[in-house]
């Protein structure tokens, strides 16, 4: 590709010896920053074909939020006119200053073949037709371009640490609003968050990390294999920059925070998070088709995805060995209301926790249990027959009955924390309490499985 040199915008290359100038810029935005609440500034990174290794930092400062760059998509193309060339932190910057002086900005998209109208502009600027040519070179050069680095490693999801940052390599699959302002997104990288342990005692755990779980119609766009992280927003200055956020981007993060709560994980942005730009293509690793390509049908759950990665305890046993494992998700999104399933899961809390009061008052047994896997938590009811046949103990063998519920929940008492649950094997099958409202009243329960004896 030929790119005129004869214009008055300085390449990138030649911005980091003109300290002090001003000058005119154009480049691609790799990285970007979260603004500041408290001085209305915001950060990103900036390369073109002659300098693309970790590009040009430029900093913004403007009066009001409002004026700061709101870049709809990293991989954008921004044009700077009048930025000064300063030291910010020991390295060479680009400021542009709305505040104090005649800077001003323009963000196009960086797409091939899109027209030549900015999406964001400050009043001041104005587009020369000059300006036309170097914005379809760079967009032509963006088709290939990779940027590239050295600085930043990224880790899975399943090798993250609890209490720690790092960087994440990602698939965008969903983005949530919810009460009191907060944000929700959605992430996946194909692998598997590593399982918790349960600090719980008596506190009911949640199915999920949001209020409440999300539409059948929407957890039918997400994978069925490996772990969906959600990110927590709430942040005034986290929002303004999500909106460039899309579900189906390939994003990286760069020092985000990762926490568990009641067994949960999740994640926030620091101080120091940065989206940077990615290839799409790059996404093909993580591609169901090569990470989990085995199709399965049966007379119970005809086609979907099998992709079970834990092996079971051998703690309980099953009456149906033929039927093929699927994960939760796939049970949360079969497209059948009733069916019936074959999982790997972990029993991570039962109720009642009071064994005396696992019988109803005609003498049954009644019991609600939380089963996990990588991929989601349900609510699965255990009763009557079906319940006698998963414990196997005479009704007045006590002792026998806590000690199969303790293996169960990996500990040796009931309350015993921290715990952490065994893998083990269940047949699920899914049923509606309300015919005229099947898909809102459907429900889970656990059958033809029981607890093997020690």
């Amino acid at each position: 590709m030929e790119i005129r040199d004869d214009y008055k915008f300085l390449r990138i290359q030649d911005a980091f010896k003109a300290l002090h100038l001003h000058v005119n810029l154009i480049g691609v935005i790799v990285e970007l920053n979260f603004s500041t609440g408290s001085d209305c500034s915001c950060m990103l990174k900036i390369v073109d074909p002659w300098h693309s290794g970790s590009g040009l930092p430029v900093k913004f400062v403007a009066r009001t939020t409002q004026t700061l760059p709101r870049v709809e998509s990293i991989g954008d193309i921004i044009l700077l006119s009048r930025v000064k060339i300063v030291l910010i932190n020991r390295k060479i910057t680009a400021l542009c200053n709305e505040t104090s002086s005649s800077s001003t900005f323009a963000l196009f998209n960086g797409k091939h073949g899109v027209d030549f109208v900015p999406y964001q502009s400050l009043p001041k600027f104005l587009i020369r037709e000059q300006d036309k040519s170097f914005l379809s070179n760079l967009r032509e050069w963006l088709i290939t371009y990779k940027f590239e680095d050295g600085s930043c490693c990224f880790t899975p999801l399943k090798d993250i640490k609890e209490g720690e940052c790092s960087n994440l390599s990602c698939l965008i699959v969903h983005i949530s609003k919810v009460y009191k302002d907060r944000w929700y997104i959605y992430v996946w990288d194909g692998t598997e968050l590593p399982p918790c342990n349960i600090l719980v005692k008596s506190e009911r755990l949640p199915l999920c990390v949001e209020p409440e779980m999300l539409p059948t119609y929407i957890l039918r766009k997400f994978p069925t294999f490996g772990s969906v992280l959600r990110i927590i927003v709430d942040r005034v200055s986290e929002k303004q920059a999500i909106h460039c956020l899309q579900p189906g981007q390939h994003v990286k993060f760069l020092n985000i925070f990762f926490q568990v709560n009641m067994g949960l994980w999740n994640a926030t942005f620091t101080p120091s998070t940065k989206m940077q730009y990615t290839m799409s293509k790059e996404m093909q690793v993580f591609s169901p088709q090569r990470m989990c390509g085995e199709k399965f049908s049966s007379r119970w759950n005809p086609i979907i995805t099998r992709c079970i990665s834990h092996s079971h305890s051998g703690i309980t046993g099953v009456a149906h060995e033929d039927a093929p494992f699927v994960s939760l998700m796939d049970i949360l999104t079969y497209h059948n209301v009733t069916a019936k399933f074959r999982c790997v899961v972990r029993f991570i809390q039962v109720y009642p926790q009071d064994i005396r009061k696992l019988r109803d008052s005609n003498g049954k047994i009644k019991l609600l249990a939380i089963l996990e896997d990588a991929t989601a938590r349900i609510h699965a009811s255990l009763y009557a027959d079906e319940g006698e046949k998963f414990f196997g103990c005479d009704q007045s063998d006590e002792e026998a009955l806590v000690e199969k519920m303790n293996k169960l929940l990996g500990g040796e008492e009931m309350e015993q924390v921290p715990r952490n649950p065994p893998w083990v094997q269940c047949c699920l099958l899914s049923f509606y309490k309300h015919k005229m409202d099947q898909w809102g009243s459907r429900r889970f329960r656990i059958f033809d499985t029981w607890i093997n004896a020690s």
